[in-house]
């Protein structure tokens, strides 16, 4: 499936039609500069979609730079209790909330 339009789609009409929905005044010149520019950019996307990629293997940096990495330790920490402190309310471990639903 094509998901860009060929330069051969790129008629003044189309233009025209782009640029009135983009709320856009174009003069004739600009429309051709347009068109040549849609027309640099879809072929673009063609030139993305060509590579076979699928054989590669994927790159963690295109430098093959290594990240410095800390180790992964667990800590386990009971900060409840100084939670509570800093809550404005609190009670039996929690804190309490002015009621917003009746």
């Amino acid at each position: 499936m094509k998901c860009f339009l060929p330069m051969s789609n790129l008629d003044p009409e189309l233009i025209y039609k782009t640029a009135h929905l983009a709320r856009l005044t174009l003069t004739p010149k600009q429309q051709q500069q347009m068109s040549q520019d849609l027309g640099n950019i879809f072929e673009l996307f063609g030139a993305i979609n060509q590579p076979e990629i699928n054989q590669l293997d994927p790159l963690g940096h295109p430098l093959e730079q290594r990240q410095r990495l800390r180790e992964d330790i667990a800590h386990t920490q009971d900060l409840s209790a100084s939670i509570a402190q800093n809550a404005p309310h609190a009670e039996n471990g929690f804190i309490t909330v002015p009621k917003v639903i009746e």
